[in-house]
């Protein structure tokens, strides 16, 4: 897959953080690598050297300069972006802030619109709330008038219908459905 950002490197917090049995020192700062021109990570900045001997075999060895072109560098702050999503952003089907448990976490786009760093993420759902506004946009009917057989856009309903869907699930989205828009469901 196409990606032109690579971690260069991380500044890690002194205090570890326990998760269960596991111990972990989460990133503070997060330096990334932006290859120039939109292209594909070590592409442009190479990674590693490949060199051929006389006998005609390859060997490769790590550069790593490409780590220290501080014009490609964008620098992310795990932290602040945290107590951003939890003051700021809001979920986009209920309102809701982001807690600790119930994060305004999911995204339903690759590419969404990036706000201003004083306003909230846009286009994030709970987890709940994420089910729910699939539900609404799912197509539902007993027998959909599809090209492809029972998958693509429906034309009774104007909804698309995902491949393979099996019968349960659909029986769980059209309960998610009957929830009012705007609404969560019960946990």
């Amino acid at each position: 897959m196409h990606d032109p950002l690579v971690v260069a490197f991380e500044i890690r917090r002194p205090w570890p953080k326990r998760i269960g049995g596991d111990v972990y020192w989460p990133a503070m700062v997060t330096v990334w690598h932006r290859e120039p021109g939109g292209r594909d990570s070590g592409e442009v900045c190479k990674h590693h050297v490949r060199t051929q001997n006389a006998r005609g075999e390859w060997t490769s060895k790590a550069n790593g300069w490409w780590r220290l072109h501080v014009h490609h560098w964008k620098i992310q702050m795990p932290p602040l972006q945290k107590l951003r999503r939890r003051l700021l952003t809001r979920c986009a089907w209920c309102g809701g802030k982001s807690r600790k448990g119930d994060s305004v976490n999911f995204s339903h786009s690759w590419d969404g619109l990036r706000s201003r760093w004083w306003q909230g993420e846009r286009g994030l759902y709970h987890a709940d709330c994420s089910y729910i506004f699939s539900a609404h946009g799912t197509c539902l009917c007993e027998n959909p008038l599809t090209e492809q057989q029972g998958y693509g856009p429906c034309a009774r309903c104007g909804h698309y219908r995902t491949f393979g869907r099996t019968e349960e699930t659909l029986t769980r989205m059209r309960e998610l459905a009957q929830i009012p828009e705007g609404a969560r469901g019960t946990r």
